[in-house]
């Protein structure tokens, strides 16, 4: 078992990973000063594989524990459920020595981290993602999010938990649409990251949407490893955070207009690969550099529903991006191969562009 600091001074946390560890999560609460009351939010897809053996896990005498399940998707970040989490913990008798425990992927590590930050003003939480896309990105850094009006992660806070766990087992239950998902993720820290790391996601890219665990643990641990280590450097997003949100400000607009019938990976894939277009269209980027780069997020298959998007509705949702400042949408784009450039601005015919590009390239 690995451990990886997320270092914030008074909010720093480690991140254990490997593979079958969850075997150790009891010696890892006990060892935190966590072994109190637990309430446990578990994804209903998950529950159907793990939940018996993650109860049994969660198991203290004389303490108190209950399951609330989350049914999966986009469409239960919202404070409906919110509130029904909040019902349930108050009907459940639970308090301030309660331990929030967050099983399952980005959807339910970010609505139990929302609830745990304010709950009674604060709750202690543990991360258990077991999304591959969960695992390299929403379990690490302390975002909290809920959508509001189809806006994503528009209400919410940063509060970091006390632990995360990260075992790769849980993936030999995932589809491989949720494999793929997560390599878009993982793609873009290999955009971040350098020529190494870079080569490495597209040399194996085949062995690393089959889940070869010899492949896919050495991409989420240095993923991992890259994120801790950005965050560590910028807890809030104040500065060097920004570049973990690479594609992303297309990736949301995509989502949005597609009503969430995408899967985040998919929709950070197309925007990796409008940003890439855009920064060639803004003589950031060279042309072979571009291609090269092009080639490998395309390896990701994308929806055919991206194929008619409404491009000027797009633009539009882009618009209303949080990220954005005095009006002016903000792009993470690329000089190179780890060379990001952050607060990059583009007219509205040179996103136009970049998006009727991007969507040609992606089929």
């Amino acid at each position: 078992m690995e451990k990886i600091l997320v270092n914030l001074n008074k909010n720093t946390y480690p991140i254990y990973f490997g593979n079958s560890i969850i075997k150790n999560l009891k010696q890892l609460l006990e060892k935190h000063g966590l072994s109190q009351n637990i309430f446990f939010i578990i994804d209903k897809n998950l529950e159907k594989y793990w939940g018996k053996r993650l109860n049994q896990e969660l198991f203290y005498k004389n303490k108190k524990k209950f399951t609330y399940i989350l049914s999966p998707g986009e469409n239960s970040k919202n404070y409906l459920e919110v509130n029904k989490i909040y019902s349930s913990l108050l009907e459940n008798n639970f308090g301030r020595d309660t331990l929030i425990v967050a099983c399952g992927g980005g959807v339910s590590g970010d609505l139990a981290g929302f609830v745990a930050s304010t709950f009674m003003r604060g709750l202690k939480l543990v991360h258990i993602p077991t999304s591959l896309l969960a695992m390299v990105d929403s379990s690490i850094g302390g975002k909290t999010g809920i959508n509001f009006q189809k806006n994503k992660n528009l209400i919410g806070t940063f509060y970091q938990p006390d632990f995360v766990l990260i075992d790769t087992a849980f993936l030999t239950t995932l589809p491989k649409s949720e494999i793929l998902s997560g390599m878009g993720e993982i793609i873009k820290y290999g955009f971040l990251s350098d020529q190494a790391f870079f080569s490495y996601l597209d040399q194996n890219f085949n062995h690393l949407i089959d889940c070869d665990l010899k492949y896919i643990n050495y991409a989420i641990f240095k993923s991992v490893l890259i994120k801790a280590s950005v965050v560590s450097d910028d807890e809030k997003e104040e500065g060097l955070r920004q570049i973990l949100n690479l594609g992303h400000t297309f990736a949301h607009a995509f989502e949005k207009e597609l009503n969430f019938k995408i899967k985040h990976g998919e929709a950070v894939a197309a925007g990796i690969i409008c940003a890439v277009i855009l920064s060639y269209n803004l003589n950031l980027l060279p042309k072979n550099l571009m291609m090269k780069m092009l080639t490998l997020a395309s390896k990701i298959k994308l929806p055919k529903n991206l194929a008619e998007i409404n491009l000027e509705n797009v633009l539009l949702h882009m618009l209303h991006d949080k990220k954005n400042r005095n009006g002016k949408i903000k792009f993470v784009l690329l000089k190179g191969i780890g060379e990001i450039i952050i607060g990059a601005e583009a007219s509205k015919k040179e996103v136009i562009s970049a998006l009727s590009k991007g969507i040609s390239a992606f089929y």
